[in-house]
């Protein structure tokens, strides 16, 4: 999520660049500045709350498939913790080596599941931001602003009430 965060605050840097190479003279003109939390409108918006809800949903089952898996090893080591005085060391040997090789499984099928959770959320999150940067850009263009700032990641820490369209964005952004 951080990443797609990273990536509108780019388009909006982007965009505050654009802006200021389009004012002639800065000391002159009277800038007319914007700020969004996009994180707000990303993780508030419809689509954003649908896109973290197939998230939560993936990671849940995924979740529930680790936890078979880590049974089936905590089982299996109370099983080699309880024979070992009773097996030969050739099984002991054999049930430790199936224990070293149920410890490798999991951790791999973990990062699998990581690696399917973060590809999903970039799959989930494109059309977001892709809306989300279209919503910007329109509403630069249509308020004639020189600078939209995003709040959450620029560092902006106090603006002006009417400075803010947090609000009319995150409508926008609905109604898309």
């Amino acid at each position: 999520m951080r990443k797609s965060i990273l990536v509108v605050s780019s388009l909006v840097l982007m965009l505050t660049l654009s802006a200021l190479a389009g004012v002639q003279d800065a000391h002159a003109a009277e800038l007319k500045i914007g700020v969004v939390d996009v994180e707000y409108v990303i993780h508030t918006s419809t689509k954003g709350k649908a896109a973290k809800s197939k998230l939560k949903k993936m990671f849940d089952d995924k979740q529930k498939e680790l936890d078979v898996e880590q049974k089936k090893l905590l089982e299996l080591k109370k099983e080699i913790e309880e024979q070992s005085e009773m097996a030969t060391p050739e099984k002991r040997k054999a049930k430790v080596l199936e224990y070293q090789q149920g410890l490798l499984k999991l951790q791999e099928l973990y990062l699998k599941n990581q690696q399917e959770l973060a590809k999903k959320e970039v799959e989930l999150m494109k059309p977001i931001l892709a809306s989300l940067e279209k919503i910007l850009t329109d509403y630069a263009k249509e308020g004639a602003y020189d600078i939209i700032m995003n709040r959450s990641e620029q560092g902006v820490l106090f603006t002006k009430p009417d400075h803010d369209l947090t609000k009319q964005v995150l409508e926008k952004l609905n109604a898309g």
